[in-house]
């Protein structure tokens, strides 16, 4: 009986200690965000800030606010390349989380649920694409995007991007297809349903907690990227936020600027985990057609 207490005060002191390495960061940073620049530089360091502001996201987007004493800021100087790689994110990652889903589900679907002669090696190949870094693939597609008119394109960015992701869904999905009982999908075959309506009506639904965790996952694989766009984007209008933050960080920013700018990446995908996993909460999987 103790030796049980004991290791529930473990586990719960465990879970606390990993809550606060994971939120304590992100509220540094959310307060830093907040602060004018005097007041970030003050000893003692402020815990809240005395004077909360809105000025550094306003000026992010390149328009004036005030100072402390009502003086005015201008916009950061690297405003429009930060804004602009923000949409630019937001909008590969969107397409590419979409077209991920809409791709890698029948396939993950055909790997989870058929037996056909060549499946193992298809899925030991699916998942060995994902087995070397990006830096070494990086030469042949900056060639085959430069014959192809790609390069600097958010175009070219989608097509690099879905390279990683289906092959990282498909895999997922196909061991959450497969864990799925059997049933269902035989009585909908025994009711008259194609295959194709099976998967759609029946298993598409049966698999939903699985689809919204993957369409996050698909999403911060495409807004976290770094290395192509840097790479194969550098100076263009289709570069992404992470290269045009980093940017920021080299020149000369307050760190209160830098942290405005570094919490609106966090934006997008704190929203759309928290609509997913409202999502899951309310599936009841016991009835999964309902």
């Amino acid at each position: 009986m103790r030796s049980s207490r004991i290791r529930r005060l473990v586990i719960y002191a465990g879970a606390i200690l990993l809550v606060i390495w994971t939120i304590v960061p992100v509220y540094w940073m959310a307060n830093m965000a907040l602060m004018y620049h005097e007041e970030l530089l003050s000893a003692p360091a402020h815990l809240v800030p005395q004077q909360p502001t809105l000025s550094n996201f306003v000026r992010l987007f390149g328009f004036e606010a005030n100072g402390p004493n009502g003086e005015p800021l201008v916009g950061i100087g690297q405003a429009f390349l930060v804004r602009r790689g923000w949409l630019n994110s937001l909008i590969v990652s969107m397409v590419v989380t979409l077209l991920t889903l809409s791709i890698a589900m029948p396939v993950a679907y055909a790997l989870g649920r058929l037996n056909f002669r060549g499946r193992g090696g298809l899925l030991f190949g699916v998942v060995s694409t994902r087995a070397y870094p990006p830096i070494a693939v990086l030469i042949p597609f900056a060639y085959i995007f430069q014959v192809a008119g790609l390069q600097g394109t958010l175009v070219g960015l989608m097509i690099i991007y879905l390279t990683i992701t289906i092959p990282l869904i498909a895999w997922i999905m196909s061991g959450f297809f497969a864990s799925l009982p059997h049933n269902m999908e035989r009585a909908a075959r025994v009711d008259g349903l194609t295959r194709w309506q099976t998967f759609w009506r029946v298993m598409l639904p049966m698999a939903a907690p699985g689809v919204a965790s993957c369409a996050v996952i698909a999403f911060l694989a495409a807004w976290n990227e770094f290395t192509f766009s840097l790479i194969l984007n550098a100076g263009s209008a289709a570069q992404t936020f992470p290269p045009a933050l980093s940017a920021m960080f080299f020149q000369i920013s307050y760190a209160n600027e830098m942290a405005a700018a570094a919490f609106m990446g966090i934006i997008p995908p704190a929203i759309l985990a928290l609509i997913f996993q409202s999502r899951i909460k309310r599936l009841n999987i016991a009835d999964p057609l309902a």
